[in-house]
């Protein structure tokens, strides 16, 4: 197998805390690289230790890596500063906060990688993935890494491992015990220990090589499970941390990172130390919760990859760490239940004599603006009937009091329910009005439709929601039959399964949504590669709204292409960075409204 790698390390991005674990970090990956048979000029080490870390540079090494067109593998491995912008993440340069494109954009890249010609790519990250703090580094763009080139055959495999779950920080450790050496990333340190075979539990032999290899899908779990019990060890004492790593595994059951070396006689069966009483205690502590809890919440959790989250950062630091706080069902899932028990709960009218409107929850309408299309703002702010005349959509502004603002489609035949929490927009819903045909199909099951699409929602928020498992087939499924009854399930299921690579799937709703409403939603549109690269193109006009409605989404446009028209070229910079769905600024609503005044969109 033909491998080869790029390792990106960078201690001090812009103004941003020097890291000291960073060049170890890069200085064991490429040993234990070579120690794979990898040839040394296949490894290519960019770090900040004697220059800049540029975007550039990455690219440069990509292109010149794939140039041959015989790799079967391609890792790519990050130590630094990340963040987590628009439900997005980005890997921070040197230059990054001051260069709005010096950061690496991992959603994008990714999605250019499925299309290269490297049957394999693997991304590994250890950064973390925390919340946009300041405005400064809201405005990130980032760079794609790898060109737009359409390789010919399926799409390659992706797989990313990453450090954190989106939100969270990926932590320094400082070992008491080799204080002199400073700091070590304990993420780096404990995927190592795996990739050196040092956890034989994970080894597999492969049937053709007769050799023990660590496959992905093993890592991903020893992962899930080792990670939390030594960070909750390493930062023991008053104010204990969790970590909890995050992963997409797409590729096959035959795919491999790591070759061991062949068991000797003499050669122990077990590495490391045994785990300790503590651990052993929260691992027991885990299961007995996931006992606990309900099938419905429970099969999104394991799916999620969440089954092992700690809930100890979510605890005030005024508050004492007690042992029960050890379970994180106490704490974590009885949030996470009682936000999808909440986002589940209808609220406003069934109806509008219009067929079409909004219902706001947490916030309130001060105005609405869209073309060729009429509004009747009511009950202070919280209803607004809408009518369409005779289109099938509209794309429509909502300006709520505080400034900001959603571009939503005002769809025939549906009701959108907006509920927004602290500043954000955390769920949307399309759903019949019950004077229209599809209300009877609807309200059959619309408990079930409501409870599923808020623990998705809830699970995506997290960034843990995946299709993967025993129940994937069935929970697709069930978003794709409710696709023509609730279009919100259709964005959450198309962003899932580009995470799984399934194409056709996307293609297929798009197709679907077309024929059956006489619309495409603009997230579903893109990631079919249904999209031009102009705003204003006729094959747009089924195209609603004309942004972006999901966060995740203004990531992958350049993947695409996709370039908006000059009015909006930089409306991205106005989007609320932690928001689930797309909240404008003041900025980006009156950008919103100039094009939709000028009627270059509709």
């Amino acid at each position: 197998m033909n491998r080869a790698a790029v390792l990106i390390g960078v201690r001090k991005a812009h103004h941003l805390p020097e890291l000291q674990a960073v060049s170890d970090g890069v200085i064991q990956m490429k040993e234990w690289m070579l120690s794979q048979g990898i040839p040394e000029h296949r490894v290519r080490v960019i770090t900040d230790e004697t220059a800049k870390v540029t975007p550039q540079l990455i690219k440069d090494a990509v292109n010149e890596l794939l140039a041959p067109g015989d790799l079967d593998q391609l890792i790519i491995y990050f130590a630094g500063h990340g963040v987590n912008v628009q439900y997005s993440e980005y890997w921070l340069l040197s230059d990054a906060i001051l260069d709005s494109d010096a950061a690496v954009n991992v959603k994008a890249s990714e999605e250019r990688a499925r299309y290269n010609g490297v049957p394999h790519v693997v991304f590994i990250s250890d950064a973390c993935r925390t919340a946009a703090d300041g405005i400064q580094v809201q405005g990130i763009l980032g760079s794609t890494i790898f060109r737009n080139q359409v390789a010919s055959g399926p799409e390659k495999e992706i797989d990313l491992f990453f450090a954190t779950l989106i939100g969270d920080p990926s932590l320094e450790i400082k070992s008491p015990k080799e204080a002199a050496d400073g700091f070590k990333a304990i993420y780096t340190e404990t995927l190592l220990e795996a990739l050196r075979g040092q956890h034989p539990e994970i080894a597999e032999v492969d049937e053709q090589t007769g050799q023990r290899v660590v496959r992905p899908r093993p890592l991903k779990k020893f992962l899930a499970k080792e990670l939390p019990i030594r960070v909750f060890q390493a930062t023991s004492g008053p104010n204990p941390r969790s970590q909890q790593p995050d992963a997409r595994v797409t590729s096959g059951d035959e795919a491999l990172l790591s070759v061991l070396p062949a068991m000797t006689a003499g050669m122990p069966q077990a590495f490391g130390s045994p785990p300790s009483s503590a651990a052993l205690e929260h691992s027991i502590l885990t299961q007995r919760a996931i006992g606990r809890s309900d099938q419905a919440t429970r099969s999104i959790l394991e799916s999620a990859n969440n089954d092992m989250v700690v809930a100890l950062t979510k605890i005030p630091a005024s508050e004492p760490v007690k042992r029960t706080d050890l379970d994180m069902f106490s704490v974590a899932n009885r949030r996470f239940k009682e936000n999808a028990f909440r986002h589940a709960t209808p609220f406003g009218p069934m109806r509008m004599e219009t067929k079409c409107g909004f219902k706001i929850r947490g916030t309130r309408v001060i105005a609405c603006e869209g073309y060729q299309v009429s509004f009747d703002i009511r009950d202070e702010g919280t209803l607004v009937r809408t009518e369409l005349a005779n289109h099938s959509a509209r794309s429509v502004l909502l300006i709520f009091h505080d400034g900001t603002g959603m571009l939503l489609p005002a769809i025939s035949g549906f009701l959108t329910s907006v509920t927004v929490e602290e500043g954000q927009v955390v769920d949307v819903a399309f759903e019949p009005s019950d004077n229209t045909e599809r209300w009877q199909s609807y309200n059959e099951r619309s408990d079930e439709l409501r409870q599923l699409r808020a623990v998705i929602s809830a699970a995506t928020r997290n960034g843990t929601f995946r299709l993967e498992g025993d129940d994937a087939e069935t929970l697709a499924r069930r978003m794709q039959y409710a696709r023509s009854i609730d279009p919100s399930l259709a964005l959450y299921a198309v962003h899932a399964f580009r995470d799984q690579g399934h194409r056709a799937r996307i293609r297929e709703m798009a197709e679907f949504m077309q024929g059956d409403l006489g619309i495409c939603l603009f997230d579903i549109a893109l990631l079919a590669g249904k999209l031009g690269d102009r705003l204003d193109e006729p094959q747009r006009n089924f195209v609603f709204p004309f942004l972006p409605m999901l966060s995740q989404s203004w990531s992958l446009l350049p993947a695409y292409d996709v370039v908006l028209a000059v009015p909006l070229k930089q409306i991205a910079q106005c989007v609320l960075p932690n928001s689930l769905w797309t909240l404008f600024y003041k900025k980006g609503v009156l950008l919103i409204s100039q094009v939709l005044q000028e009627g270059t969109v509709r």
